[in-house]
């Protein structure tokens, strides 16, 4: 394509800087600035920088804390644990003569641990002759030997988790 002189109108070689005609000085298109090619180790746009967390304009809320279910219940009048309806004497009168029979888990209403006594004293006394119910037995009479100390020194607790009276 030839160039032509933007004064005269005449033609101009390509790569003449002068008119031919009336001298004045050629005006070079102007060429697209060059890019350099992107570098190959630039992270593509989706992966840039998050943006900033936005400001808020009040600070987060107090949330009260959740009421625990299985905590025990508190008397109005102080701020003391209310105890249990059973009495420890009667608990550790059951621990210590039918503890073998787990009454006094009956009686305190962890009903599951006082099957699981019985069922093990049933098998110990029934394989008492082949030498494994002196093991179980064995067993067996240190648990009620613990639950009747725990029950004396007041930390056993009934069904609920109140203390005995």
């Amino acid at each position: 394509m030839p160039n032509f002189c933007s004064q005269c109108g005449a033609s101009i070689d390509t790569g003449a800087r002068f008119c031919g005609s009336c001298g004045k000085p050629t005006q070079q298109a102007a060429s697209p600035p060059v890019q350099p090619p992107p570098s190959q180790y630039a992270p593509p746009p989706q992966y840039a920088a998050p943006p900033p967390p936005p400001q808020y304009a009040q600070p987060p809320q107090y949330v009260p804390p959740v009421p625990q279910y299985n905590a025990p219940p508190v008397s109005q009048s102080s701020s003391m644990p209310v105890t249990s309806s059973k009495s420890k004497v009667t608990a550790a009168l059951l621990a210590f003569f039918l503890g073998q029979l787990g009454i006094h888990r009956f009686y305190l209403g962890r009903v599951g641990t006082g099957v699981l006594q019985i069922i093990l004293a049933i098998v110990g006394y029934a394989t008492i002759v082949v030498g494994v119910g002196v093991f179980v037995l064995w067993a067996l009479g240190i648990w009620i030997l613990i639950d009747f100390i725990m029950i004396l020194v007041g930390k056993f607790k009934d069904k609920n988790g109140l203390p005995l009276k």
